[in-house]
């Protein structure tokens, strides 16, 4: 017998069930990440300005979504830690290129191998099937929804 697709409400119902239950296991809503002193925030921005060569406060804000004013807050903190390093642009007065110290690079790896143990300790428990079946999800969820995204990136163009 074919499975009936959801009503609406329904499929909302399953996605905030799911939100709520994916935020809990990972642990996105406890007050630092990964036992460092740093919020889920605050190492979201530092892996953007490790993997992002010259980034900008307004390339982070944009890519993340993120209002401009709690953005500067967040960097005027790690840049008085140490931690993010702020340049003058060569090509533009307006803006400051962003990069790691030596220290934010330590604070990023460390909470990377952090997060890749737990990550295994999580799909420990599965066959290699299950892992599969896993990573095929993530993937179509990323699919579907990224779509979404890319036609309101493609409207915002126009």
């Amino acid at each position: 017998m074919p499975q009936s697709r959801p009503s609406l409400s329904d499929a909302i119902a399953a996605v905030r069930g799911f939100n709520r239950f994916y935020t809990r296991e990972v642990g996105l809503l406890r007050k630092t990440f990964l036992d460092t002193p740093w919020t889920l925030g605050e190492m979201r921005i530092l892996y953007e300005i490790r993997n992002h060569a010259k980034i900008s406060a307004s390339d982070i804000a944009r890519e993340l979504e993120l209002d401009a004013a709690y953005l500067s807050r967040l960097l005027s903190r790690l840049v008085a830690k140490g931690i993010v390093i702020r340049t003058p642009s060569e090509t533009d007065a307006r803006l400051h290129e962003l990069s790691l110290s030596d220290y934010g690079q330590t604070i990023v790896n460390a909470a990377d191998e952090r997060q890749a143990a737990l990550t295994a300790d999580m799909l420990a428990p599965l066959s290699a099937a299950e892992r599969r079946q896993l990573v095929d999800a993530m993937t179509t969820i990323e699919t579907l929804l990224g779509k979404r995204r890319a036609s309101t990136s493609e409207a915002g163009k126009q």
